[in-house]
């Protein structure tokens, strides 16, 4: 990944939407492509500095969004764009 975001755990978003944000303006900023495997949830947490049940909780919302998919056993990927 890059630079990890500056994340404030005071204030009105929370964390988790901090972290998911800032994935999501990865991928429409065209940085993160279709296909694109993210590290795992825990290597995540640990390069952003926030817990591991953030990470999970910012993943589930980027996949309620559409942005990525998760395969069991082979990982997270951005998923391809939808249809609007």
């Amino acid at each position: 990944m890059t630079e990890p975001p500056e994340i404030r755990d005071s204030g009105p978003e929370l964390v988790y939407m901090q972290v998911a944000n800032w994935i999501a303006g990865r991928i429409e900023r065209g940085e993160l492509k279709p296909g694109h495997k993210l590290p795992a949830e825990r290597d995540l947490a640990t390069q952003i500095g926030v817990g591991y049940m953030t990470v999970r909780r910012a993943m589930r919302e980027l996949r309620d969004r559409g942005l990525i998919i998760t395969v069991v056993g082979r990982g997270t990927f951005v998923a391809e764009p939808r249809d609007t």
